[in-house]
């Protein structure tokens, strides 16, 4: 199953499987703010471009590469 706009990834984050669904696609470079003020930046190729996730578990954005995501099933 390819990867693209709507559909439900996860990855893992500090050992943890986290789930979100994409919700855009930044290309080559995006970024976010953060809660304390900050600003997170990713950076991508044309291959392995940087995606726009909304977690499932916080709501919040988070910006991940094609190839750190893994497809998962839609939730029940």
């Amino acid at each position: 199953m390819a990867i693209g706009i709507g559909s439900r990834v996860s990855w893992v984050y500090q050992g943890v499987r986290t789930y979100g669904v994409v919700v855009g696609k930044e290309g080559k470079r995006g970024s976010v703010p953060t809660a304390g003020g900050g600003t997170v930046v990713r950076v991508g190729s044309a291959d392995d471009p940087v995606l726009r996730i909304k977690s499932e578990s916080t709501g919040n954005p988070v910006l991940k590469k094609r190839s750190e995501l893994k497809a998962a099933p839609k939730r029940k």
